[in-house]
């Protein structure tokens, strides 16, 4: 999608800034005889400047945005947000960007819409946002029902019993999804909009009963489920003319069965990363997806 004007603006000034120092010294600034003093009415006060360059980012949605567990997180407000997520790394990366992250693990569409949204205004430039795996509780099903009757399970036992119920449940949760990506859209209108799906939870092929205790005959049907949903958030995207982060697809070979895993499996990991949830390795790669989306 084309960057909107303010956003484009943000990044030229940027840009101008940093043209502007090439001619610099090693000590910081050109020779006198090589600068012209600027009209006292060409100045404006730092703050005014720094503020006319800021670009105003609001990242929304649920724990895969929040990261819980990730180095450091906070749950002060409920929401078991790192300050390493991906919007806090893409933040961290630009100092031009004023960072608003109200992501909050177990938020669904409703939450984002009644909770979230409010933060957006007609002056922010850039918003992130991903949502859906906890509408109709998709995720916590997944979690619960599909990993109880444990690896050594013979059959489909989860396809059987959560399959019908999945049916329904996607079809629902892309139409929740459009309807706030309008009301994001309606309450930030100028404002480039990143939708970011969600990781690859399996491998193709193969199982790790020791990292994910799910029978391997509901292999498949899980990552139908999972995929369904980022497909769900690229239609929507799609739809509105909005930015996608293809996340499944970045991080095929890092499931978590994977040598070097971007999410992680059934037990707390050592570093704090929550049962299923994504590593810091994973948000700092959906940071550099999103920064490739929004053009550097």
């Amino acid at each position: 999608m084309p960057r909107p004007p303010r956003l484009l603006l943000a990044l030229a000034s940027a840009a101008v800034l940093v043209a502007a120092c090439a001619g610099c010294s090693e000590q910081g600034g050109r020779d006198d005889d090589e600068i012209s003093p600027a009209p006292e009415s060409a100045s404006a006060p730092a703050s005014e400047t720094a503020a006319d360059e800021a670009i105003s980012y609001v990242a929304l949605g649920d724990s895969y945005a929040a990261a819980p567990g990730v180095p450091n997180t906070s749950g002060e407000d409920g929401c078991f947000r790192s300050d390493q997520n991906y919007a806090h790394q893409i933040a961290a990366a630009d100092d031009t960007i004023e960072l608003t992250d109200v992501t909050c693990s177990g938020a669904t569409t409703d939450d984002v819409l009644t909770k979230q949204v409010p933060a957006l205004d007609a002056d922010t430039d850039l918003v992130t946002l991903g949502i859906g795996g906890n509408d109709f509780q998709l995720f916590l099903t997944l979690i619960g029902e599909c990993t109880a009757p444990g690896p050594d399970a013979a059959g489909t036992p989860c396809t059987d019993a959560v399959s019908k119920r999945a049916e329904t449940w996607l079809p629902r949760i892309e139409a929740n999804i459009g309807k706030t990506l309008d009301a994001v859209v309606e309450a930030a209108p100028d404002a480039q909009v990143v939708v970011v799906g969600y990781p690859t939870l399996l491998p193709r092929t193969g199982s790790c009963p020791d990292l994910i205790p799910l029978p391997t005959g509901d292999f498949p049907f899980v990552n139908d489920v999972t995929n369904g949903l980022s497909d769900a958030l690229r239609t929507q995207a799609e739809k509105r003319d909005l930015d996608f982060v293809d996340v499944a697809r970045a991080s095929r070979g890092h499931d978590i069965c994977a040598k070097k895993p971007w999410v992680n499996g059934v037990d707390t990991a050592p570093d704090g990363t929550i049962a299923f949830h994504p590593f810091l390795a994973e948000q700092r790669a959906v940071a550099k997806l999103v920064e490739q989306a929004v053009g550097g």
